[in-house]
């Protein structure tokens, strides 16, 4: 059905969750839309159920049969009423063209993936190229902030809109990557959208600012556990989309961040952290992405 179903996953933040909402609810856009909230929060929120009955384009689902950012994500397109799905973080403020600016591009055939605009609100951007794909570092780029209408090799998870046919198509966001962090699973999507055949187009316009909330979200604290996602992570990640030379030069400069890491925190265990992660993520790396289908 033409129109586009807004994915929220959340966790924990309520406040920051109902200013996005502010901003969603006023958008102008000439076809319909809806938001579903996917909250994986310890309590159930009653502060949206007063959306709820104020918009009855807004969905609700409380979960406690599952924890992850990818699952959250496959649960918001398998209940989805539209064709176009736009995932956003739920810490996000935008102008009132948002949907549309999607719209434009994620129509169009051949796009598979319309990446949007991404200000960081409270921390200093680093300078990157726009959402290329460091094949050689296995590295995704962002430079989301910069303004632009291209061709690009991933798109930024915090807002990115994708065609409901085509996440199917590729199986979905990959579960197997729900550990930790959920590192890279937003690029392991895109990688797939690419080898299908589809162009993912980075349009500046269609712009949020992320406030990059410090409570709740998709955060590893304890840096054991870091490390072990992010080197299981990127290592499925090197093992799927790189060839045999850019796996040597990925794998060398994993092994450099995570020298990194064992002297900034003057903890040599994390060597641990590291082997294990290696370990578990040239075995994921073998299997298919993982998609629970939503009954």
């Amino acid at each position: 059905m033409e129109g586009i179903s807004i994915v929220l996953p959340t966790l924990n933040r309520t406040t920051f969750l109902t200013d996005t909402l502010d901003y969603l609810v006023v958008q102008e856009f000439d076809h319909p839309f809806e938001i579903l909230i996917v909250d994986q929060s310890d309590t159930y929120n009653y502060a949206i159920d007063e959306y709820q009955w104020k918009y009855p384009f807004i969905k609700y689902f409380h979960i406690t049969f599952f924890k992850g950012l990818p699952e959250a994500r496959n649960f918001g397109w398998e209940h989805a009423l539209y064709d176009y799905i736009l995932y956003l973080d739920d810490d996000i403020s935008c102008k009132k063209n948002l949907l549309a600016e999607h719209y434009r591009y994620i129509t169009q055939k051949g796009i598979g993936v319309v990446a949007g605009g991404i200000t960081e609100k409270y921390k200093k951007e680093a300078e990157s190229r726009t959402g290329k794909f460091n094949y050689w570092t296995a590295t995704p780029e962002r430079g989301f902030y910069k303004k632009g209408l291209m061709t690009v090799d991933h798109a930024g998870g915090g807002n990115f809109s994708i065609k409901k046919s085509v996440i199917k198509q590729v199986g979905g966001v990959d579960e197997h990557l729900s550990k930790g962090a959920a590192l890279f699973e937003e690029t392991d999507l895109c990688l797939r959208v690419i080898r299908n055949g589809y162009k993912i187009l980075f349009n500046y316009d269609a712009h949020v600012y992320h406030l990059a909330a410090d409570t709740g979200g998709c955060r590893v604290k304890d840096i054991d556990k870091y490390i072990f996602s992010l080197v299981r992570n990127r290592t499925i990640i090197i093992q799927r989309y790189l060839k045999w030379y850019n796996k040597i030069t990925a794998n060398l400069f994993m092994m450099k961040l995570g020298i990194a890491y064992i002297f900034s925190y003057k903890k040599v265990n994390l060597i641990n952290s590291y082997l294990k992660g290696l370990k578990e993520g040239l075995l994921i790396a073998r299997q298919m992405p993982k998609c629970t289908i939503a009954e």
